[in-house]
């Protein structure tokens, strides 16, 4: 009789860190291809600008239809394999931020948001971080300011955290850590989005922080497979054939 093994078990048995790698090379490259994309668009065609940037346009469709698949891979991987911490997190950020982007489904079902403080609509969860930038700027406008210079600062300190995570992935140096990198570079990119949302109000931002928008939602996308990828090896076991 002779033993025969699945080639993933091989893989897995040479480390996790291969599979990292594949996950984080081909999100950073889809990031930067979006974020090249975009800026030449800008430049070299600036009459499709409102086309890609506008309501339900190019781009918030593309981090719609990102967050769309990370909650159904999510959700998928769970059913399947079972609960684990990682996609069930991720799966849940996903639905947030598509709730977020589809103005809590006030645009799917044409229902009317509630008015925010100040003036607009509460129609997604980053509505929460602009209502309390305008009530800390009725105690103090430092205080407010504050509060966008520590948004900031986590944002800035979670990517270089990242991007260090990503350095040891690429040089084989796998940690527990650094099999999260895509999720904290998502996380800081939307940090740095919203910095931009309650702070500036020039439009070359605004495109930046639709850009940045539609890249975190790739790297959540690619973070859900790379996890439901390894929770799915994890279930392979060696097979015999007589």
């Amino acid at each position: 009789m002779a033993q025969m093994m699945h080639p993933a078990v091989g893989n897995v048995a040479m480390g996790p860190w291969r599979d990292h790698f594949r996950f984080l090379a081909c999100a950073l490259a889809l990031v930067g291809a979006v974020t090249v994309a975009s800026a030449l668009a800008a430049i070299i065609a600036p009459g499709i600008r409102s086309l890609l940037l506008q309501e339900d346009g190019i781009i918030e469709m593309g981090t719609v239809l990102f967050l769309g698949a990370a909650v159904l891979g999510a959700g998928a991987a769970t059913a399947l394999r079972g609960p684990r911490v990682p996609l069930v997190l991720a799966g849940l950020i996903a639905l947030a931020e598509l709730l977020d982007e589809t103005s809590f489904g006030s645009r799917l079902f044409g229902f009317q948001p509630l008015t925010l403080y100040g003036g607009g609509q509460l129609d997604g969860f980053h509505d929460l971080l602009i209502l309390a930038f305008r009530l800390l700027q009725q105690v103090s406008h430092n205080l407010a300011w504050l509060l966008v210079v520590l948004m900031l600062a986590v944002s800035v300190g979670l990517s270089l955290f990242a991007l260090r995570q990503i350095a040891r992935n690429m040089g084989g140096a796998t940690t527990w850590l650094s099999g999260h990198a895509l999720l904290f570079l998502h996380v800081s990119f939307i940090g740095l989005a919203q910095v931009i949302d309650i702070a500036a109000s020039s439009r070359a931002l605004a495109a930046v922080e639709e850009v940045l928008e539609l890249n975190a939602a790739i790297l959540l996308a690619f973070y859900v497979a790379q996890q439901g990828w390894e929770v799915s090896t994890r279930h392979i076991r060696p097979s015999g054939t007589h």
